[in-house]
């Protein structure tokens, strides 16, 4: 009798093992989630992944911390999370240039991006603008370029740190309008800190998402000039597309939510919904708009198809940036 209840209960404890993982999946998440950003606190990067992830704590009932850690062109930030266990539970909020300028410098790079993480989704996108002092006391682009060439080299151009989109953006407009300005990377406060040199007078000029740049255009110590979308958009459609000036310009920022390399397709796939619900949210939905963005709900693999053609488009504009 007691071998009989033995090999009964056998099977069963092998059962009961088995199980054990997949239910502790099926759980996710059981303690607080860390999405690690590669810029500072106040950028468009930052407020879209404080939004999203206040609708996820009140979804999963578990908090989930933004922390900001800028630097290196996102470097520091992606490093961070690629090291990191890939149980969920620390996530990648990369910027644009994380998923495509950074591969465009794998050669002096530890790791290589695209196998160290796997895309969970899309968090949201939007334009770059150009935005100047409102002392420089011009009103667009023209007027810029005009201005700049007057003074080769002293009008200077604040953005987030080297290697990020806002410094590619810069330096392709310098390049492609023939403008010769002086492009200032801020490599840890990043935007903040341009604005801060900005109303000091000792910087003229910025470029970045809207998001980014509202507290000081509501001041009226900034004005936008120009949008970086391939043509002008409804938000302000009195506001030129930097390509009206210079032709086949255009730089739109984006934000995608990753994982280390090795997460369980569960584990993606739960946060890829929970990213989804976060999107679809009205309240979510309205700051957007507010800040000038878009939603933009894709799947892993969607996301995935998107960076690799985002990568085609960036890469030759970087390697050329890095070869003078």
């Amino acid at each position: 009798m007691l071998r009989t209840l033995i090999r009964l209960a056998l099977p069963l404890a092998f059962a009961l093992a088995a199980a054990a993982p997949a239910a502790a999946q099926n759980a996710f998440p059981t303690k607080p989630i860390r999405i690690v950003l590669p810029l500072p606190v106040g950028t468009a990067l930052d407020v879209v992944a404080r939004l999203v992830g206040e609708q996820l704590t009140g979804r999963w009932g578990q908090q989930v911390i933004v922390e900001n850690r800028p630097g290196a062109g996102g470097l520091i930030a992606a490093q961070a999370v690629a090291s990191a266990p890939s149980d969920g539970y620390t996530l990648l909020g990369g910027a644009a240039s994380i998923f495509t300028i950074l591969p465009a410098q794998k050669d002096k790079l530890q790791f290589d991006v695209n196998r160290a993480f796997i895309p969970i989704g899309m968090m949201g996108g939007g334009p770059m603008y150009v935005a100047v002092s409102s002392k420089l006391g011009i009103a667009s682009l023209p007027e810029l370029v005009d201005l700049a060439r007057s003074k080769p080299q002293q009008i200077f151009v604040g953005t987030n740190g080297t290697g990020t989109l806002p410094h590619f953006a810069a330096l392709a407009l310098a390049k492609m309008g023939n403008i010769p300005l002086t492009i200032v990377p801020y490599s840890t406060g990043g935007t903040t800190e341009a604005l801060k040199d900005i109303l000091g007078g000792r910087v003229h000029v910025t470029i970045e998402a809207y998001s980014g740049l509202a507290g000081v255009l509501q001041s009226g110590d900034l004005k936008l000039i120009a949008v970086m979308s391939p043509e002008r958009i409804s938000l302000f459609p009195s506001v030129p597309a930097v390509a009206e000036t210079v032709p086949g310009l255009s730089a739109v920022g984006w934000m995608a939510l990753a994982a280390p390399a090795g997460t369980s397709e569960h584990i993606v796939r739960r946060l890829s919904e929970g990213v989804h619900y976060a999107l679809r949210t009205p309240s979510v939905k309205q700051r957007f708009e507010q800040l000038g963005m878009q939603a933009q709900i894709m799947t892993p693999a969607e996301t995935r198809a998107f960076i690799e053609r985002e990568q085609k488009l960036w890469w030759p504009i970087v390697r050329e940036a890095e070869s003078k």
